[in-house]
Parts: C-alpha cells; structure tokens; sequence
C-alpha cells in the first residue's frame, strides 16, 4: 500500500469514525498512564508498610540493647558500685525483660520450619534464628551472674556484649538502612540478598556459654548444627 493510499483512505473515513479512533487512542494513552501511576503507588505503600515495621524493629532492638547493656554494666560493677541486695534485684529485672525481649522478637524473626519442638505452641517450633540465640543467651547469661559481692564478672560482662553485637548486626542485616534509603529515592522494589543469618556466630556463643554453665543447651552447636539451620534458612527463601 503506497502513500497515496493511504491518505486516500483516510480521507474516505467519516468524522464519526476519526472521534471513535481518536477516543480509543486517548483511553490506550490514558491506561498506561494510570498503570504506571498505581505501579508508583503500589510500590510507595510496600515502602510505607516497609519502613514502619522497619520502624517497629528498631524500637524492639533498642530495648533490647539498653538491657544487654544493663547487664554488663552490672557484671562488671559487682562488688565495686553495686552491693548484693541490689545486684540480685537488679540482675532479676534484666533476665525477665531479656526473656521478654526474646519472645517479643519472635513477632520480626520467627523460627525457622523444622522438627525441633513439635509439641510447642506454634511462634516455638522449629529453629530459632540467630538474632533470637543471642537474646535468649543473654537471659541464661543474666540469669547466672551471682549477686554475692565476689568482685567484677568480666567473662560475663563480655559474653553479654557478643551478644548485642550480633543482635545489632542481625537487625541491620534485616532492616538495611542503606537498601531502604535508596529505594525510598527511587520509589522501587529490590531484593535485598544479604549474608545470611550469622549461625556461626550463633553457635560460638551457645557453646560459649554451654563451656562455662555446662547443661544449659539443649542441643550443641557443632557443625552439623550449623549446616541443618543453613539448609532449613535457604529451604524457607525458595
């Protein structure tokens, strides 16, 4: 068809048909407009919705943290700022708020699928993740600091500060402040493929732990150990 035709039979349409064509050609733009606006808006409300669990996280972690912190401070006080009827009030009210701490984190980080604790409550079967090893850890570990006036628990003091470490260094894993700043500029959604969590981390301070308190694990954290919680994480992320 030439040119000529064309315009020939453009020519021969009648205004009628020129408004229909024109009108569907308004609706087609007009579609892709409002498509690329609810893509937009959908994409702003999984960043809302992201942020403020985001948010809600980051309130549970500081917590945490002051607790975690409350305990060294503690274990490292004894017998020179803090005599025993304080110590032994002081070290309950941390162990409760750890324990309380670790099953509220259970509401961001829930166990991972597994065997382990098939007659639990739900929120308890399966595995826990690494960040709620270390919170659970510090309670056993406030829970054990004696209140006698013997002089400054270090081996304890320290134990607890491995602890809030990897619970900090999981949250940011979790909630990367840096992925969620740039994707707040670019109003987009990205996977965020971190690390992982730190079960070797995890595994040192259990059996850190389970060194000085013998019997208070459950189950050991050898290698085998590790390698089942990787295999159960990466089975939950296909």
């Amino acid at each position: 068809m030439t040119a000529a035709d064309v315009w020939a039979f453009a020519r021969a349409l009648s205004f009628e048909t020129w408004l229909a064509v024109l009108s569907a050609a308004a609706a087609f733009a007009s579609f892709l407009v409002n498509r690329r606006l609810v893509a937009r808006q959908a994409a702003m409300q999984f960043e809302s919705l992201k942020a403020q669990m985001d948010a809600d996280i980051l309130d549970w972690a500081h917590e945490a943290a002051d607790a975690m912190s409350e305990g060294a401070m503690l274990a490292k006080g004894r017998g020179l700022v803090f005599d025993e009827a304080e110590m032994r009030r002081r070290l309950f009210d941390v162990s409760q708020r750890l324990s309380s701490l670790a099953d509220r984190g259970r509401l961001f980080f829930p166990n991972i699928p597994g065997n382990d604790g098939a007659d639990r409550e739900g929120a308890f079967r399966g595995a826990r993740q690494p960040i709620l090893d270390a919170m659970v850890f510090a309670h056993l570990q406030a829970e054990r600091i004696e209140a006698r006036n013997i002089g400054p628990d270090q081996a304890a003091a320290d134990y607890l500060v491995k602890c809030r470490r990897l619970m900090i260094s999981e949250v940011q894993a979790a909630i990367d402040p840096r992925r969620r700043q740039e994707a707040l500029k670019q109003i987009s959604q990205q996977d965020f493929e971190g690390e992982g969590p730190s079960f070797e981390m995890a595994a040192a301070l259990g059996e850190g732990l389970e060194a000085r308190y013998p019997g208070v694990l459950l189950h050991r954290r050898d290698a085998a150990w590790v390698a089942e919680r990787r295999g159960q994480h990466r089975a939950t992320r296909r």
